[in-house]
C-alpha cells in the first residue's frame, strides 16, 4: 500500500463512557419475553434473534430490564407494560441522562490529555439521534467542564448510525482552515429510551440490538500531540444506495422514536462496500494490501459477517468490531468511536479503513492512520 501522504489533522485521543446499568443479553431477553412472549411463535422468534445477535451484554440508562417488576424506574410494573412511556417521557430521561454521560466522557478525555487545558478547546460538536432539547447537552458540557463560554458550538443531530462521520469531517475542516484549532467531539446515545411493546418484526430486532453510549474525541492539529498514538484523518467518502431509503429509518413515533430496519440491509452493505471502499481508495490515491487496519460499525452481525465475506478479510480482520457488539451492542453513532478506541490502544500500526451505516440507506467511510510515537 502507498504510504498515506502526511496530514496535519489527527484524533489525539478518545474515551468513551457507558451507564451504570449492565444488562446481560439474557437479562434483556426475559424482560421482553415477558412483555411480548404471548404465544409460542413469538417466543420461538425472540429466542431466536436474541440467540442470533452475537451480543453477551449491554449499558442503559435503566435499572428495569435487570430488577424485578416491582422495582421498575421507568417502565410500567406491569407484564403489558400499561400504559406506554410516552416520547415526552422518554426525551425527558435522554435531557437528564445524556448531560451525565456526556460529561463522564468528556473529563475522562481531558484526564487522558494533560497537555490539554480545557480553555484551549475552539469548537464544540455534538452527536445524537435519540434525543433533544435546546440548550440541550452542548450548553451544559461548556458549563461544567469550564470551556471557554466562546466556544463555538455544532451538533449533528438525528442523522443515525453513521453521524460519527459527519463529525469527523466537520471537526477535520475545521482544523484545516484554522490552523491550531482543538475541536472536541461528543457523542452520546440512549436508545434504551427508545425499546417499545409493539411485535412488529423491526421493533424486535431494534430491542435486541440496540444500547446506550457515550464518546469523546479531540481532533487537532497541534504538535504537542503528536508525541502520543494518535489516527491521522486523511479522505473522507458518503454513499447512498439506490432505492434504499425504505430500508432503514428512524421517525419520532407516539411512544419513542420508531425504527424501520429491513432485513434486506445486511444484503444491501453486502452489494456496496467493495465499490465504496474501491472509489475512497481511489480517491486517496492508495492501493489496498494485507495491512490494512479495520473498523467497521458493528451494526448487527450479519452486517459484520457479509462485510467481512465480500471484501475477503483474513480471520480476525473485524476482531475489534465483533468484540464492540459483544460488550456494548449497537450504541448507534457512538459506536465506532469505542471501535476506533480500541484500535488506538492496540498493537497495530498503518493505514486504516472506516465506515458506519444509516438511514438513507447512508454509507460513511474514511480512510486514517495509525501513528505509534
Amino acid at each position: 500500500m502507498k504510504s498515506l501522504p502526511t496530514s496535519p489533522v489527527f484524533i489525539a485521543a478518545i474515551e468513551t463512557a457507558v451507564p451504570a446499568f449492565s444488562c446481560p443479553q439474557s437479562s434483556i431477553r426475559d424482560f421482553m419475553l415477558g412483555v411480548q412472549g404471548d404465544s409460542e411463535r413469538k417466543r420461538a422468534f425472540l429466542q431466536k434473534i436474541y440467540a442470533g445477535s452475537s451480543i453477551e451484554r449491554r449499558h442503559s440508562v435503566l435499572p428495569d430490564f435487570i430488577v424485578p417488576m416491582e422495582e421498575r424506574t421507568f417502565f410500567p410494573r406491569n407484564k403489558e407494560l400499561d400504559p406506554e412511556p410516552t416520547t415526552t417521557q422518554r426525551n425527558a430521561v435522554f435531557c437528564v441522562e445524556s448531560n451525565n454521560l456526556s460529561v463522564q466522557a468528556a473529563e475522562r478525555l481531558f484526564d487522558n490529555l494533560p497537555e490539554l487545558s480545557r480553555g484551549e478547546v475552539t469548537h464544540l460538536v455534538t452527536v445524537s439521534c435519540t434525543g433533544f432539547s435546546a440548550p440541550g447537552f452542548d450548553y451544559h458540557l461548556v458549563k461544567e467542564l469550564g470551556l471557554n463560554p466562546g466556544v463555538h458550538r455544532f451538533h449533528i443531530g438525528f442523522m443515525g448510525c453513521f453521524a460519527a462521520f459527519p463529525a469527523l469531517k466537520l471537526a477535520h475542516s475545521l482544523c484545516l482552515s484554522q490552523p491550531g484549532a482543538k475541536v472536541l467531539i461528543v457523542d452520546v446515545e440512549i436508545c434504551t429510551l427508545h425499546f417499545q411493546k409493539n411485535f412488529e418484526p423491526d421493533t424486535v430486532v431494534a430491542n435486541a440490538l440496540f444500547a446506550d453510549g457515550a464518546a469523546a474525541a479531540l481532533v487537532t492539529d497541534d504538535p504537542r500531540l503528536e508525541k502520543r498514538s494518535r489516527l491521522v484523518l486523511s479522505d473522507f467518502a458518503t454513499r447512498l444506495i439506490p432505492g434504499s431509503d425504505k430500508e432503514m429509518a428512524w421517525i419520532i413515533g407516539e411512544h419513542g422514536f420508531d425504527m424501520k430496519l429491513s432485513a434486506y440491509v445486511p444484503r444491501l452493505i453486502e452489494n456496496n462496500i467493495q465499490t465504496i471502499l474501491d472509489e475512497l481508495f481511489v480517491q486517496a490515491g492508495w492501493t489496498r494490501d494485507e495491512s490494512l487496519l479495520w473498523a467497521v460499525h458493528p451494526g448487527g452481525r450479519a452486517i459484520l459477517d457479509k462485510t467481512a465475506a465480500v471484501l475477503g478479510l483474513a480471520d480476525g480482520a473485524l476482531e475489534v468490531s465483533y468484540k464492540v457488539l459483544a460488550n456494548y451492542g449497537n450504541m448507534s453513532s457512538a459506536t465506532i468511536f469505542f471501535v476506533l478506541k480500541a484500535i488506538l490502544e492496540g498493537p497495530g500500526t498503518g493505514p486504516l479503513f472506516a465506515c458506519a451505516f444509516g438511514p438513507g440507506l447512508t454509507v460513511e467511510s474514511a480512510l486514517m492512520e495509525v501513528i505509534r510515537p
